[in-house]
């Protein structure tokens, strides 16, 4: 089959890569030049030239559009286009993105563990797969970590044959990814929770994005979810497997204290068979890590239970796991100050990393919170001002690059607390360099938001290159 995707963005690329790959003859175009695109994004497009997709940039379709037998219109294309028109009347036949699922489906035949979410996904897809990686499996794994489009990295992984050389697969599945997995089935699917966020792309509609995450409900064997989720899984499915940190108050419980967790499960009344090797017990095993660490171990553990991992393998898993970087990660002591780096940029997520912090002084490095999503910043600097002495908000956009001091500025006018000290700057360097300059040895400072996701290295680099010149003019203070 000769098809043509149109637009080489996000959606297109991996659909044209899964298209070549099992054999069709594809092109892809899109209106940008090549140089237009972002230098990572032409480093793929090149690589899929490589693969043998033809590409056609700089033109929104084809001249020879009646040589080809299908077409895949990218989502962003808007249904009144003149594109659409053309493809329509062309009588080609247009694939949509459930047939490419299809062909996903068809390509991956190991077992698949699916964790999406609001909050909550990086760390859990990292903890099952070490659980896994502990007991044995060679597991694929796919998180933000590996890159921030999943869609590309999954695509990839099957390119590479990661689908033939492991036993299990372990995905984040962020909403953008939902698309691509829509029709593949999960042996056990994790719902974290389900929060407002990415809502100028679900026409500021909950209900929409929501929605959106639910897919999970039709596509897992077993479902895992959170008591937070219920309103929305009930209406769908009635065999819900739940975990919560509320000892004995869900399938699947748990209590932190003194570096020691303990699980207790009780899976008697739960209707869909699961593997676990028991209905009901208790474990307890060390655990070196905190915050929403823990109630993502009760996730993996829920996950490892009913697919049939003994509690020795579980508990082997949770008390060697390292964490993940950006994820309350501790860099280290910078001429005496005590540095973290986390992720977190939704309200509800700040809450649970900064309330980790609360001995002496605390100041907040924040990243522009936009990034290929306008969010509002105003709550965000209300959240974190709950929590700082001192919050350093940087007008420079990690994701899309160039500085925004307006977003700055709205950040820190979102900030009730009128003792914690607010301050504006142009980019991560002078934010690390800021840090150093008014604090004391002792304090703590943590990085958040979302670049720390999208271009995790150079955020934390720039971060660090600002403290460390911070060290040599501030540091003896």
């Amino acid at each position: 089959m000769k098809c043509v995707v149109i637009g080489a963005g996000n959606a297109g690329r991996p659909v044209a890569r899964i298209l070549n790959y099992i054999g069709h003859q594809v092109h892809i175009t899109d209106q940008k030049r090549l140089d237009e695109f972002a230098p990572k994004y032409q480093e793929i497009l090149l690589q899929m030239e490589e693969e043998g997709v033809k590409l056609n940039l700089g033109n929104d379709v084809p001249q020879d559009m009646a040589s080809f037998d299908s077409a895949y219109l990218s989502p962003n294309i808007a249904a009144d286009s003149l594109v659409w028109n053309q493809v329509g009347e062309s009588g080609m036949k247009l694939l949509e993105h459930r047939e490419v699922s299809h062909i996903v489906d068809d390509l991956i035949d190991i077992d698949i563990i699916g964790v999406t979410g609001t909050l909550g996904k990086t760390s859990t897809t990292h903890i099952i797969a070490h659980i896994f990686e502990s007991s044995g499996y060679n597991v694929w794994k796919c998180s933000s970590r590996h890159g921030n489009l999943l869609s590309e990295v999954i695509v990839d992984g099957i390119i590479k044959d990661h689908h033939r050389k492991c036993d299990v697969a372990v995905f984040e599945l962020p909403h953008g990814t939902s698309r691509l997995m829509s029709e593949v089935k999960l042996k056990i699917g994790v719902l974290t929770n389900i929060y407002p966020e990415h809502l100028d792309e679900f026409e500021d509609s909950l209900e929409k994005y929501a929605e959106r995450k639910l897919f999970i409900a039709g596509s897992s064997e077993i479902l895992i979810s959170t008591p937070q989720c219920q309103s929305y899984l009930e209406p769908l499915r009635d065999d819900i497997v739940y975990y919560c940190t509320q000892k004995g108050q869900c399938n699947i419980s748990g209590t932190l204290e003194d570096n020691e967790i303990t699980v207790d499960y009780d899976l008697t009344s739960f209707k869909n068979p699961v593997h676990s090797l028991s209905d009901k017990g208790s474990f307890k095993t060390g655990f070196k890590l905190k915050g929403y660490y823990f109630e993502n171990s009760l996730a993996a553990s829920a996950v490892a239970l009913t697919y049939g991992l003994s509690e020795e393998n579980i508990k082997e898993g949770l008390s060697n796991f390292p964490g993940v970087s950006g994820h309350l990660e501790f860099m280290g002591i910078y001429c005496g100050r005590k540095t973290h780096f986390d992720t977190a940029f939704v309200p509800e997520g700040l809450v649970s990393t900064l309330e980790q912090f609360s001995n002496g002084k605390l100041i907040v490095i924040v990243d522009n919170p936009d990034t290929t999503t306008i969010r509002d910043k105003f709550k965000v600097g209300e959240t974190i001002g709950q929590y700082a002495d001192v919050i350093i908000s940087s007008g420079f956009n990690e994701t899309l690059g160039g500085i925004n001091m307006e977003a700055a500025g709205e950040v820190l006018r979102g900030v009730q607390n009128p003792e914690c000290q607010k301050i504006a700057v142009e980019d991560m360097i002078m934010a690390g360099e800021t840090a150093i300059k008014v604090t004391n040895p002792g304090d703590t400072i943590i990085h958040v938001g979302p670049g720390g996701v999208t271009n995790y290295d150079e955020v934390k680099r720039k971060m660090l290159l600002g403290i460390e010149r911070g060290c040599e003019k501030y540091g003896k203070n």
